[in-house]
């Protein structure tokens, strides 16, 4: 029997959780929405579940518009990758390519839940629509409070490290696509 190359791990359906987020910016202030989980004194990111049959994607969306009461859209962004592009033309090798105004996850998370249990977590960049009204009907206000934080406050903020280095790298390639 032969044993791949690639040191892997696997788990069944019943074993994973997966969940996806998203860093919010709103693009006319600079600042970057943090969610306070009241019941835990946290200051964290908004992200949950992904529904059967939901695209991340849309998971995203709905989450962030669930814990924050913010309508939102995905954010294009210039980055690297190693997805392949959208139609493939020839074999590529797998490696990071740099693509324009892209929807793509920045950050894949991996937290291990206890013994043998994982929760995957992919994280967006997203954007406040601005023209559309706050859903405080929406925002789970007995759970969550949420406040924007300037570029350079909202690290300060953030409960987790990895929080905050995820939001370092939104904010590099938010300021990288779209300027200051």
């Amino acid at each position: 029997m032969a044993v791949s190359r690639f040191a892997s791990e696997q788990y069944p359906s019943s074993d994973f959780v997966e969940s996806v987020g998203a860093v919010l910016f709103r693009l006319s202030t600079q600042e970057v929405c943090v969610v306070h989980h009241l019941s835990r004194n946290e200051y964290v990111l908004a992200k949950g579940r992904r529904n059967c049959g939901e695209t991340r994607p849309a998971t995203a969306v709905r989450e962030v518009l669930e814990e924050t009461g913010f309508p939102c859209r995905l954010l294009p962004l210039n980055m690297a990758t190693r997805a392949p592009p959208t139609v493939e033309t020839e074999q590529l090798s797998d490696q990071a390519r740099f693509y324009t105004a892209i929807c793509e996850p920045i950050t894949l998370q991996l937290r291990r839940l206890g013994e043998g249990n994982i929760k995957v977590i992919w994280w967006y960049v997203a954007a406040v629509n601005e023209d559309e009204p706050a859903r405080e009907d929406l925002q789970e206000k007995e759970r969550f409070a949420v406040g924007f934080y300037g570029y350079a406050d909202v690290l300060e903020r953030l409960t987790f490290q990895t929080d905050r280095d995820l939001v370092r790298e939104a904010i590099k390639l938010v300021v990288g696509t779209y300027g200051a």
